[in-house]
């Protein structure tokens, strides 16, 4: 290993590589609270606007179909709001989904040069501009257009992307390395229970109050979060970098990813990058697209419907991460877990293509239980490719992928949905679907691979822009990442 190179080296808190408590939980809870009571009434806001343009508005509580008339010009006014709705969700998603791309990548890459409590503060005072805007907008009717451009800037700070990166990070600044799947796991449900948690009631209570006091609320727990990421969340890297110098360092770190050919560990690189951005855009955009198709025929839910299916998608979720990843890992290798969460997330969405009732959506939610654990297990497969001191790295180019993710579903997935809600709605599903079986295909090649040219989760060495297999003399590193991948 070359010695002399002059890189000021990574100086990290004595104690940051062992397992210890780090109160990042908490944060995280209260985030997920806030976007979770936010995220579901934001669209329902916009159907409210768009249908009080064409005065079709009514009280919140009763359907938003015109009264389930069949006459041809109700059903092509209906047909008309739905697509005027749908274009307005699209706009909202590209728009704040490209900037997050873009700043997630800057602030979570520099977190391992100036340290992960900037970009979570930088994150939280986005998402308050963020509710404050959109209460501006509600409470003055401005116009939907600064509904976009408050998304738009607050994504600018990372959207709630960015603090995920870096609560990730920090996990694994902690974590041992067969410690992480199931790190990974927890705080994958924690997200998932905090988004439920914060939409159990919210039907009634925008029912009862309007749209502006569920947003006040979620400005409370953001501003709350601040406070506690200053004092309560201990800083798990110090450094004596530069900022410039930490861009200039993952601009090297990606390079030497997808640069070496030992083992394979290229073309594996690129898929496991794949397989994730594929399934991320597909289940994040699952959600919107839902909203989208109860809020038209033949299901016609009020917002009191749309917050407890709202609820129950996460909170299935959670309980399924949680707990089928922890019965899944005792009798199941990490490529394994994978598979079992993509089968339940086909599923789901064949079974929410084909329902056409009320009751069927909420029996489907629960099939879906498992689809979030490949999240996990992808994230913590990557993890252990890297050097510790590249985990914010690493996690910012996640976080680019998902931000590309999330800019392009609302481009496909949404458009396509926009011009075949009036032929075959279920065809966005089906896409979905379809999707989701290509990930499954990339899972077993990365099985086969490793089959066939053994581990290559070798670790970066990030002082000589080398990387350093295991099994270059150390036997013992070598079967501890065998260990970790069973």
């Amino acid at each position: 290993m070359n010695t002399t190179e002059k890189e000021p080296p990574i100086v990290r808190r004595p104690g940051a590589n062992r397992p210890r408590r780090v109160f990042i939980e908490p944060a995280m809870l209260l985030v997920m609270i806030g976007v979770g009571l936010t995220a579901p009434i934001t669209i329902q806001y916009v159907n409210h606007r768009v249908r009080q343009k064409y005065n079709l508005t009514s009280e919140t509580s009763k359907s938003n179909c015109l009264n389930d008339s069949d006459d041809a010009n109700d059903s092509s006014l209906q047909d008309q709001v739905q697509q005027e709705v749908t274009a307005w969700s699209l706009a909202y998603g590209a728009c704040g989904a490209f900037p997050m791309l873009i700043s997630t990548t800057i602030f979570a890459t520099i977190s391992d040069t100036i340290g992960r409590k900037i970009p979570l503060l930088i994150s939280n005072f986005g998402v308050i501009a963020h509710c404050l805007t959109v209460i501006t907008v509600a409470y003055l009717s401005l116009p939907l257009t600064y509904l976009v451009i408050g998304n738009f800037v607050w994504n600018c700070f990372g959207g709630y992307q960015l603090f995920f990166s870096v609560s990730l990070a920090i996990v694994a600044d902690t974590a041992k390395k067969r410690q992480r799947t199931m790190k990974f796991i927890i705080l994958q449900t924690l997200v998932m229970c905090g988004s439920g948690l914060a939409q159990v009631g919210v039907g009634y209570w925008v029912d009862a109050t309007g749209f502006i006091p569920p947003y006040c609320l979620a400005a409370g727990l953001f501003m709350i979060v601040v406070p506690y990421t200053i004092f309560i969340i201990p800083e798990t890297v110090t450094t004596k970098q530069s900022i410039c110098f930490g861009l200039t360092k993952f601009f090297s770190s990606v390079r030497i990813l997808f640069t070496s050919t030992k083992s394979q560990r290229r073309i594996k690189i690129i898929l496991l990058f794949l397989c994730h951005f594929l399934v991320f855009t597909t289940v994040m955009y699952f959600m919107p697209v839902v909203y989208l198709k109860v809020l038209s025929k033949p299901f016609c839910w009020n917002s009191v419907l749309i917050g407890y299916y709202s609820a129950s998608q996460p909170i299935f979720a959670g309980i399924g991460l949680l707990c089928g990843g922890y019965i899944l890992k005792q009798c199941l290798g990490d490529y394994g877990m994978i598979i079992v969460g993509l089968l339940s997330g086909i599923l789901l969405m064949i079974g929410v293509g084909i329902a056409t009732t009320t009751e069927e959506m909420f029996i489907v939610a629960g099939i879906g239980a498992l689809r979030n654990i490949p999240f996990a297990v992808l994230m913590a497969l990557l993890s252990k490719t890297v050097d510790d001191k590249q985990q914010g790295t690493l996690f910012a180019f996640v976080g680019a992928l998902e931000g590309l993710g999330l800019f392009l579903g609302p481009i496909t997935l949404g458009s396509l949905y926009k011009v075949t809600v009036e032929t075959y709605p279920a065809t966005v599903f089906i896409t979905m679907t379809g999707i989701l079986l290509i990930s499954v295909c990339l899972v077993c090649v990365l099985k086969y691979l490793e089959l066939r040219h053994g581990s290559f989760y070798t670790r970066l060495d990030s002082s000589d822009n080398t990387i350093q297999a295991e099994d270059d003399g150390n036997e013992n590193a070598r079967a501890d990442d065998s260990m970790d991948h069973q």
